[in-house]
């Protein structure tokens, strides 16, 4: 895999807060007046990693809009529905306030339809539709839905798709497009009340699929956006948990178990916690043997 699709793939884990400061590189502008005079794949190539590169090196306080924004102007220069979705997708998760909000998710829609997700494009298409009850850009919507729907029941059916065939089970592919779908209604309606327990169920599916890194941003999103939900506490403990039992890293386990414990000390979670905590490492042997001292311990 090239160094520009390894940039492209953890981009898409990324979750980006919008803050005040900007993210600038001497070499940038160069690059951007060679591509604008020359837009050629090599100088698009060059471009591109500098965005990625920018982007992935801005910190909390970074706001990267403008970045997105020049990024995505490239790839439609260059004809590029994949990354020009790819960077639009990260413009509208991360700055709903962006002057050009609406119209960005207007396009993605048209971008998910030219990639072929048109799972995620109908998604979309019926939230804004909830979004915006009154927007002219309505009518052309609703011309390229399959139904009548809203997003809340276009959701579930694609929930419910994942285990339609009784004797496949688990189908893959669709439970991708229902992770893309949650995200899709975030996107779209961050201040909608079922949110967070939408990006929850993405996370648990992603999980299913094994692509941690994308369950550990969606948990991410719920932790830094939605703080408050009931979901918050246990978007932490699975990530914890996930270090633990499925990828065997005790180190990012403690980080996330000890922050568990001191943020929730009410949670019901809170004990498991910290058994799991004192745990770490250790066999199940040890652990039975532990369990098996203190028992005697106690006659």
């Amino acid at each position: 895999m090239s160094r520009i699709w390894i940039l492209f793939v953890l981009m898409s884990f990324m979750f980006f807060e919008c803050k005040n400061s900007k993210t600038s590189d001497a070499e940038l502008p160069i690059l951007e007046k060679e591509f604008n005079a020359n837009p050629t794949e090599d100088n698009y190539n060059k471009l591109v990693e500098k965005y990625l590169e920018l982007i992935r090196q801005g910190n909390s306080k970074s706001d990267i809009s403008e970045l997105l924004v020049h990024a995505t102007q490239a790839a439609n220069k260059m004809n590029r529905p994949d990354h020009e979705l790819l960077f639009i997708n990260n413009l509208v998760k991360a700055y709903p306030t962006h002057p050009n909000h609406k119209s960005n998710i207007v396009k993605m829609i048209e971008l998910l339809h030219k990639t072929g997700k048109n799972t995620t494009a109908d998604v979309l298409a019926y939230a804004y539709i909830k979004a915006y009850p009154n927007d002219p850009e309505n009518a052309n919507l609703k011309t390229k839905l399959p139904k009548e729907s809203t997003p809340e029941a276009y959701i579930l059916e694609v929930g419910q798709s994942i285990f339609a065939d009784t004797i496949k089970g688990f189908d893959e592919q669709k439970a991708m497009a229902y992770v893309d779908a949650c995200e899709a209604f975030a996107m779209v309606l961050p201040e909608d009340p079922s949110t967070p327990e939408y990006l929850y169920k993405a996370a648990e599916t992603s999980s299913s699929l094994k692509t941690y890194e994308k369950s550990f941003s969606l948990y991410d999103w719920i932790i830094n956006k939605y703080p408050n939900s009931v979901r918050a506490p246990i978007a932490l403990f699975m990530k914890g948990f996930i270090f633990d039992a499925t990828l065997h890293d005790s180190s990012n386990a403690a980080k996330f178990y000890t922050e568990f414990i001191t943020k929730y000390p009410n949670s019901e979670f809170n004990k498991d916690a910290k058994v799991l905590l004192s745990n770490l490492g250790k066999s199940d042997e040890q652990v039975l043997e532990e369990i098996k001292a203190k028992g005697g311990k106690g006659n």
